[in-house]
């Protein structure tokens, strides 16, 4: 699986019938707190700033760096995307062409690796292998103290089992590689 892939941006929020961002629509289907216009009627992010009773942001949702992360899997559940939103600094795309998901950044200027992984991990529940060696170790560093700690487990439960493959492999090359030298042993001696 590729870690990552770019993407233009722009061409996403200019092509709203190719890419929809279902993090963005569970967003807004989510918060019926507050609007700018009392006339208007209640519908959710229409605020300006910041609705407390939801502690999400009128821009929350949108994606703003020129990378896509892949899904392996395509359907997931809205409070699952909700969660993604809401815990971390990603938002969930899809393209409609291709029928491809991706998890997208809603932030910058730091490494934001814990948010993507934790995304993988409400999303699919496992870290894919290339990020997984990539992921920050700081704690804190871009999600709170309980969230921290869930990536934290996850990571080293990932890392076991893949040290625990490799150690099969190993030995499994090893007897491969013994049976091929005494069969070679064994040619000799005829």
């Amino acid at each position: 699986m590729v870690y990552s892939i770019y993407q233009d941006m722009e061409e996403v929020w200019k092509n709203p019938n190719k890419w929809v961002n279902h993090g963005r629509l569970v967003l807004e289907n989510s918060c019926k707190h507050r609007t700018q216009d009392e006339s208007k009627e209640n519908t959710n992010t229409e605020y300006s700033g910041y609705c407390d009773e939801c502690n999400i942001f009128e821009d929350s949702a949108n994606p703003v760096m020129n990378y896509l992360y892949p899904l392996e899997l395509n359907d997931f559940e809205e409070n699952k995307i909700l969660k993604v939103v809401k815990e971390t600094n990603c938002t969930v795309l899809e393209n409609q062409d291709s029928g491809e998901w991706f998890l997208a950044l809603c932030g910058g200027g730091m490494n934001l690796s814990q948010d993507i992984a934790y995304s993988y991990i409400i999303l699919e529940t496992w870290i894919p292998q290339d990020l997984l060696k990539e992921v920050a170790k700081q704690p804190l560093l871009s999600l709170g103290k309980k969230n921290y700690k869930k990536l934290a487990r996850e990571v080293l439960r990932q890392l076991k089992i893949n040290s625990d493959n490799f150690k099969q492999k190993r030995k499994e090359w090893k007897e491969v590689l013994k049976n091929f030298k005494d069969s070679e042993r064994a040619k000799l001696q005829e």
